[in-house]
């Protein structure tokens, strides 16, 4: 007699609607005022980082871009060439990133508009 064998296909999932998605799409764009605002105050800047034994490379190697640090030299260097830093960087030279005020504006909570005063009594 011969076996049958049932073989259930599990169903695929829609790969952007996975939680790990979002989470991975959302923490990139956190802190992207905070960049923003540290690049454009003062570029003449040239103070050392403070020595923090928990950063990998004693937080001496910063790519204020991206917002990461690296555990040496040739590892920041690499990591300017890549595509991704240069998107950053490019992002970075843009507009500033959207703020609390933009998305209240956009949503129409900003200041009520109530029209002009017709007439004073």
């Amino acid at each position: 007699m011969q076996s049958i064998f049932l073989f259930v296909l599990k169903q695929r999932s829609v790969t952007k609607f996975k939680v790990s998605n979002h989470v991975f799409l959302t923490v990139s764009c956190l802190r992207d005022d905070a960049v923003y605002d540290e690049l454009h105050k003062a570029e003449g800047d040239g103070k050392p980082l403070p020595v923090d034994e928990d950063l990998p490379g004693m937080g001496q190697y910063y790519c204020l871009h991206c917002d990461r640090f690296f555990a040496n030299v040739t590892v920041r260097d690499e990591h300017f060439k890549t595509k991704k830093h240069r998107r950053r960087v490019k992002q970075m030279m843009g507009p500033a990133p959207h703020t609390q005020l933009d998305a209240e504006l956009a949503a129409g909570m900003g200041m009520p508009d109530n029209g002009p005063k017709l007439m004073l009594m």
